[in-house]
């Protein structure tokens, strides 16, 4: 069995260095139903921020003007931003600063003469943070925003974000590990427990609104070990 897990922590350790570094997650929290298929060991943590989207929407005709006026309030944005503790002003690709804001407009669908662009507002988050009262100031901060021209400032969804989540890999197999020592000692030396999909990639769903679960889609079989004999029961 350790020549399994040490073997699966090699591949694992490959995979890893591919993951993005930080995983935002806007969706609601997910209520686990009888179908769904998640393994009997996961691990719970707290995200490293609570997030506020953001959309800023302006109808103004001119295409430059409209753009100014998009810019304008971006700026703003990010100069209020710097008056809060902590807070940051992001896309979900990057952050913003007032040298580097001028990001990328979308023309909105069905709506002639419209731009708009997504932000995010980000606090950090810990596990003895008061989520509701950050939540508050997110939305508060939201309806202070200095709005320029016929721009709007729409908010949306509060949602959370990770970084790095792959970091909790080991500290994950390392329950999976301990769940199948114990197997090992129900099912006494006469069985092998044959660990799968500890191969594969961290997942993770939100499970509350500051909590994300993260597991691995690992199963196992019971087999006999060949190297034992197995007792029928009545033989002596």
């Amino acid at each position: 069995m350790k020549q399994i897990i040490i073997a699966a922590l090699v591949l694992c350790s490959a995979l890893a260095k591919g993951q993005s570094d930080e995983v935002v997650i806007l969706s609601p929290f997910e209520v686990v139903g009888p179908s769904d298929r998640i393994p009997p060991v996961t691990i719970r943590k707290t995200a490293d921020f609570l997030l506020l989207q953001v959309e800023i929407v302006n109808d103004t005709r001119d295409p430059e003007r409209r753009r100014v006026e998009i810019y304008d309030t971006v700026k703003g944005v990010i100069a209020a931003a710097t008056q809060v503790k902590a807070l940051e002003i992001s896309t979900r690709e990057m952050g913003l600063n007032l040298q580097n804001y001028q990001v990328r407009l979308e023309e909105k669908a069905g709506k002639a003469d419209t731009s708009s662009v997504e932000l995010v507002f980000r606090l950090p988050l810990a596990a003895s943070d008061d989520v509701a009262a950050l939540t508050a100031q997110l939305r508060q901060f939201s309806t202070r925003v200095q709005m320029v021209g016929r721009s709007e400032v729409l908010p949306g969804e509060i949602g959370i974000s990770v970084k790095a989540p792959e970091r909790f890999r080991y500290e994950l197999i390392g329950h999976v590990a301990d769940d199948v020592q114990k197997m090992k000692q129900l099912f006494g030396g006469s069985f092998e427990i044959l660990v799968k999909g500890l191969d594969q990639r961290l997942q993770w769903r939100r499970v509350s609104v500051s909590e994300l679960e993260l597991y691995l889609p690992y199963s196992y079989d019971v087999l006999p070990n060949k190297g034992i004999p197995m007792l029928v029961h009545g033989e002596s």
